[in-house]
């Protein structure tokens, strides 16, 4: 299983995520970024910060224990605002195992994760 979060291509430190069971049908996700990171993402996508089209990723990964990235892997994608630094994710059972990459999804479907949590 992958255990190291995904890093951004920048020389700035990336956005830590956490999950933790919120309750038997929820996840809440928490995440930080910082103003430089920030910058950055202005920076390297040409886009202002407010309109970039930031997703939380949710894997499943209960049967597979790695995300493989072959076009097989489980995952519902939540839109997040750029505001926010907490989401509830809704649609999960307990007992099933999860984590989820905080990312950023372009309108062609390409995804770009900034950060993996680690798994429930």
């Amino acid at each position: 299983m992958e255990t190291n979060p995904p890093r951004s291509s920048t020389d700035i430190d990336g956005p830590s995520i956490q999950i933790a069971w919120k309750d038997e049908q929820s996840i809440l996700a928490k995440w930080h970024m910082t103003k430089e990171f920030e910058q950055e993402m202005e920076r390297k996508y040409a886009i202002p910060f407010a309109e970039l089209p930031f997703v939380l990723r949710l894997f499943d990964l209960t049967d597979r224990n790695e995300i493989r990235n072959d076009g097989t892997d489980l995952y519902t994608d939540f839109d997040i605002n750029h505001r926010s630094s907490e989401w509830i994710l809704y649609g999960v059972t307990q007992g099933l195992q999860y984590c989820v990459d905080l990312g950023i999804r372009m309108v062609d479907g390409r995804f770009y994760s900034l950060s993996r949590s680690q798994l429930i």
